[in-house]
């Protein structure tokens, strides 16, 4: 039986994510297309999660007596006055996808975000056409609030955003 642990993420982390954030697999389904170096992770760890604007996790997978560290979850652009934040997630190791690990973690987050954060709402931007990250967001209760039409230029063709949404009184609801 295997079982999903957030763990803060650290340093030492480094390593993971920016081959894991350079993957074609991976950025694909992100807004910024461009590579990441260490170098601008090490400066992301120390300006928003070490400052409060993010709240950032590395989805541990433990079972068999092993863990493995198979991707990320964040809460950025967390505004304290407003109550609110913004979720990210991927799975950083292909052989980890589609079977319900993000869904886990997104549980785990939603939990930290209203609970520990006291947040009142988390939100995303979603591609259009990532039906499958769609479709996952609305199993863990985010609801589509909005498109944004042709809103993000992806090589040549603009791309809708779908912005999604959970309220601290929907989460508790579920």
């Amino acid at each position: 039986m295997s079982k999903v642990v957030l763990r803060k993420i650290n340093e030492l982390d480094t390593a993971n994510i920016v081959r894991w954030r350079n993957s074609e697999s991976v950025k694909m389904n992100l807004f910024t297309q461009s590579e990441l170096s260490a170098e601008q992770h090490l400066d992301w760890l120390k300006n928003k999660v070490e400052s409060g604007l993010c709240d950032q996790y590395i989805i541990v997978i433990s079972e068999d007596n092993t863990c493995t560290d198979v991707g990320t979850v964040i809460i950025k652009n967390i505004d304290r006055k407003n109550k609110k934040g913004e979720f990210g997630i991927f799975i950083g190791e292909e052989s980890y996808r589609g079977k319900g690990y993000a869904q886990e973690a997104t549980k785990q987050i939603l939990e930290i975000g209203f609970s520990e954060l006291n947040l009142n709402r988390i939100y995303l931007y979603v591609m259009s056409d990532n039906i499958a990250g769609i479709k996952a967001y609305k199993k863990a209760g985010f609801e589509i609030e909005g498109i944004l039409k042709e809103d993000y230029l992806r090589g040549d063709k603009f791309i809708d955003i779908v912005v999604m949404g959970i309220t601290k009184g929907k989460w508790k609801l579920r």
